[in-house]
């Protein structure tokens, strides 16, 4: 026969049993409800980067087309002057008020030029070579006429004659005129006599890399971190550190930084591609989201650099 003591520990010990069976059951559910949490916060983080690097890529992909409309329209300034210069006689006053009228209706361009091949221009003169640029508010006009400089050897004049179509330079500090860093359009003008057209000099425009510098740091701003553009042959032409322009390419940062995807990056722009890239660190920052474009116009690379963190926002 089961004692009242006996009977008294079987219920204490089927109470705690139920308790413990409570416990678990709190538990379980809090667990679940945890793990919902964790899993909804992950699915709204991953929404959201999803969401964002399609908006940043839009972003990104209209600043492109705004800067490659900008370079389409500097590009036909000297294509609309050697049209003039192949169709119509010019004295030295028409060339002065052709190349002032440039800088003063187009505020992004510092420099423009009018170099005709030897004795072209006059029978009597190996050189003449027109060129207005600016010197803070003023518009200055002078000439290249240096043997010195001898501006049939430079690279703005040369490159497009040879290849007989117009081209970007490669950034330089110009010491004939406008004594600044620069890059420069460079478009060939012919001289046609009805039959036949035959090569009668260069017609520039000249726009400072400090510009470009200035343009791509207002992009930058939007996603909170900074643009780095590049020359069709990889030298930086505008980047946040002053000693990377004109001084480094692409190739070469990669080199002496020991950062392969530099090198990956500037491969696909010269080779015309787009593409993003996550980047554990580069330079101070760590865990970068990297976006890079060709800009059409002009064959240049631009990579767009900012803090992944920026895609949860």
């Amino acid at each position: 026969m089961i004692s009242e003591e006996q009977n008294k520990m079987t219920g204490i010990k089927k109470v705690k049993e139920k308790i413990l069976e409570l416990f678990f059951y709190i538990i379980l559910i809090a667990l679940c409800v945890f793990l919902i949490y964790l899993g909804n916060l992950a699915y709204t983080r991953l929404y959201k980067k999803s969401i964002n690097t399609e908006l940043f890529q839009k972003h990104f992909y209209a600043d492109i087309k705004n800067l490659n409309r900008a370079i389409e329209f500097i590009q036909k300034i000297p294509q609309e002057l050697a049209l003039i210069l192949e169709f119509h006689s010019t004295n030295d006053t028409e060339i002065k008020i052709l190349l002032k009228s440039v800088l003063f209706n187009n505020r992004e361009i510092f420099g423009s030029a009018i170099a005709f091949e030897p004795f072209q221009y006059n029978k009597d003169s190996l050189y003449y070579a027109p060129y207005t640029y600016r010197n803070g508010v003023s518009i200055i006009h002078t000439n290249l006429n240096d043997s010195i400089y001898h501006y049939f050897y430079k690279d703005w004049y040369l490159v497009p004659k040879t290849l007989n179509k117009p081209t970007w330079s490669e950034p330089y500090y110009d010491t004939g005129g406008g004594k600044i860093l620069m890059s420069t359009y460079s478009v060939p003008f012919y001289k046609f006599d009805g039959f036949e057209e035959e090569f009668n000099g260069i017609v520039t425009v000249d726009v400072s890399v400090e510009k470009l510098t200035e343009a791509t740091k207002l992009m930058g701003k939007y996603f909170n971190g900074y643009v780095v553009l590049i020359s069709e042959h990889g030298t930086i032409l505008a980047a946040p550190f002053k000693d990377w322009i004109y001084n480094e390419t692409i190739f070469t940062l990669a080199s002496d930084k020991n950062l392969p995807f530099l090198r990956d990056i500037g491969r696909d722009l010269i080779n015309g591609k787009s593409g993003i890239k996550h980047i554990d660190e580069f330079e101070t920052q760590k865990n970068l989201i990297a976006f890079y474009s060709t800009v059409r116009a002009n064959k240049c690379g631009l990579i767009l650099f900012f803090p992944e963190s920026e895609l949860y926002k």
